[in-house]
């Protein structure tokens, strides 16, 4: 039988998620887990949704492997071999020919970027936001790509929202190309600093009619928030409980970094 895993970590202590031999990845750690319990990764046709950069983090990252059987405690199994920075929380019977790559109805990033302090913080989030409208809908994102090696992507749905000292952009698209996410970011930020207009925005979006090197934003603020499928997960609470611990301790440990830092 073949199933289905969401997969949770903090991507800070990980070299990217795609396996290195010499480097800790999310999947070099996945790995030992999984032989742990007598399942051979390249044996079982393991895949997974797409990969993540140094740093990066995810919520809801999905891979497939191919198993015998799946013992009604599977996902705690597989917690108790697997290091504090991952967890996995969810799992369902797929079809044979399932690849959680290609299967992907869509995926959603969410990026967090610091707003400043005071009312209107560091960054003019009304121009922001009218830059952020403008994403909806099929662009060649080309500009936004590391050595411009884009392509078209769909965008289903792209919000700012500004909560406390931080603005956050979630965007849904049928898929991603290399740093899409955070080179929008910093397209974004120099706009919001009045660096940039929102008319350069927009011809950012036709590398036709503008080309331009921008650089992304840190990794470190990127989540892979979902990956949707015509399948239904079924969670493990118990499990779903160690995820939300481990951003938990994150968020207390960034948090008393970016306390002290912002002293100033």
């Amino acid at each position: 039988m073949r199933i289905a895993v969401r997969l949770a970590y903090i991507g800070t202590d990980f070299h990217g998620s795609q396996y290195q031999p010499d480097l800790r990845t999310v999947e070099g750690e996945l790995f030992k887990a999984l032989e742990k319990m007598e399942i051979d990764p390249k044996g079982s046709r393991f895949r997974m949704a797409g990969r993540t950069d140094a740093g990066v983090h995810a919520i809801a990252q999905t891979f497939a492997v191919d198993v015998e059987s799946t013992h009604p405690h599977f996902l705690r199994i597989l917690n108790s071999h697997l290091p504090r920075d991952m967890a996995v929380w969810a799992v369902a019977e797929v079809s044979e020919d399932f690849d959680p790559r290609y299967n992907a109805l869509s995926r959603t990033y969410v990026y967090a970027m610091v707003y400043g302090k005071g009312e209107h913080g560091e960054y003019d989030f009304d121009t922001m936001v009218k830059c952020v409208k403008k994403l909806k809908g099929t662009h060649d994102f080309s500009n936004f790509t590391k050595g411009f090696d884009g392509g078209k992507r769909e965008v289903y749905r792209a919000e700012l929202r500004q909560k406390g000292e931080f603005i956050y952009l979630e965007i849904e698209a049928n898929a991603f190309t290399w740093n899409m996410v955070r080179c929008i970011a910093s397209a974004l930020r120099a706009v919001g600093r009045g660096d940039k207009s929102v008319q350069w925005f927009e011809e950012m979006l036709k590398p036709e009619v503008r080309k331009e090197r921008i650089e992304p934003a840190s990794p470190h603020g990127l989540i892979l928030k979902d990956v949707k499928y015509n399948v239904d997960f079924e969670v493990d609470l118990y499990s779903f409980s160690l995820v939300k611990k481990m951003f938990n301790r994150a968020i207390d440990y960034h948090g008393s970094i970016f306390g002290a830092l912002s002293v100033l």
